[in-house]
């Protein structure tokens, strides 16, 4: 099967249904009745990649290499320019992988539409530094995601079965490339073995792409004709649990950006105070545009942000530094999940 056939048929998948939601209801704030601010003063600034931006929202990898992926691509790049927010396209190898003008073309508009905003170029970890070189001149990107998505390429029949050598090539990448990388999950999240190992190969991010929201298992399995158990269509480390496995070990190592079922701002506020430094959306910017058009995504973005503005303040703080040091009290699976892996979910409520 082609790589644009593909792409169209993933983007049929992730639109025949609503966004998923991850699950952050084991994480509570603690209200904070006399803050001493003024709501006006709180900003949601956040620094990351060498840069300091006005939110910590960001667009994450949704398509590219098609007409469709043209369209939507457009929009996107438009949402974001006006938002001010970055904007991470799909994986370029269909473009790399052809010559096709109008492949390249879908990846580039971005970039012609938003010439001053910032866009983040796309491989998987099968790219070699010649490669990645060529995705990031493609769109004169700012930053690099290098997606992990082995669950997704078994479930594929004509998907990679051999992943040697990945952390070397990642190594080798971030050491040649002249902006920063981002290793990335695609919904099935990362462990603090596996992020301790990236936090020190030289990479700028890891963002955690959590299970909970867009399934790639679920649509493969779909695409595929329904060949994959139930039980194994779950597999995945939830975002919430995720994050507080990468925060225990890369926290201050590395940028921390939360993704995966992210688009309900409590959940949102709860990930930049558990220590991400961005919030990364793809299924829901996706799914409200596809259903509501442009402006309604613009909307939505502004609202999450105001909402999180609110969140921050009744939490006790101006902003979202202060943010990671309120007190956080984690309860349930999260906590017994944490104590059973070697961390003290503790440490989160005691903090002043």
């Amino acid at each position: 099967m082609s790589r644009p056939y593909r792409k169209n048929e993933h983007l049929a998948g992730v639109l025949r249904g609503k966004p998923g939601r991850t699950d952050f209801s084991d994480i509570a704030f603690v209200h904070n009745c006399l803050p001493d601010l003024d709501f006006d003063l709180v900003n949601l600034e956040s620094s990351y990649l060498g840069r300091t931006h006005r939110s910590p929202l960001f667009i994450n990898a949704i398509t590219g290499g098609t007409g469709l992926a043209t369209r939507i691509n457009v929009l996107l790049a438009l949402v974001a320019k006006e938002c001010g927010i970055p904007l991470a396209i799909g994986s370029q190898m269909v473009a790399l992988a052809s010559s096709s003008v109008s492949a390249r073309r879908s990846f580039a508009i971005t970039r012609k539409l938003n010439p001053q905003g910032e866009i983040w170029a796309n491989l998987g970890s099968y790219a070699s530094p010649v490669m990645a070189a060529e995705a990031v001149k493609m769109i004169k990107a700012d930053a690099l995601q290098i997606h992990l998505n082995l669950p997704q390429e078994l479930a594929m029949p004509e998907g990679e079965r051999s992943f040697s050598g990945m952390t070397d090539r990642i190594k080798a990448i971030a050491a040649a490339s002249p902006v920063p990388v981002i290793a990335k999950e695609v919904g099935f999240g990362i462990a603090a073995e596996q992020a301790a190992a990236l936090a020190v190969s030289g990479i700028g991010a890891i963002d955690i792409g959590g299970r909970g929201g867009t399934n790639f298992l679920s649509v493969e399995n779909r695409r595929s004709g329904g060949t994959l158990s139930p039980g194994t269509i779950t597999w995945g480390i939830p975002t919430v649990i995720s994050l507080l496995e990468v925060n225990a070990v890369a926290g201050g190592k590395t940028n921390i950006f939360a993704s995966g079922g992210m688009h309900n701002p409590l959940d949102l506020a709860k990930a930049l105070a558990i220590g991400a430094d961005a919030i990364g959306m793809a299924g829901f910017p996706l799914y409200i545009l596809h259903r509501y058009g442009r402006d309604a995504l613009v909307r939505a973005i502004k609202a999450i942000e105001h909402e999180l503005r609110m969140i921050t303040f009744m939490a006790g703080a101006s902003n979202l530094n202060e943010l990671r040091k309120v007190p956080l009290v984690i309860t349930g699976y999260s906590a017994q999940w944490l104590q059973r892996r070697g961390f003290n979910p503790d440490q989160y409520s005691q903090r002043k």
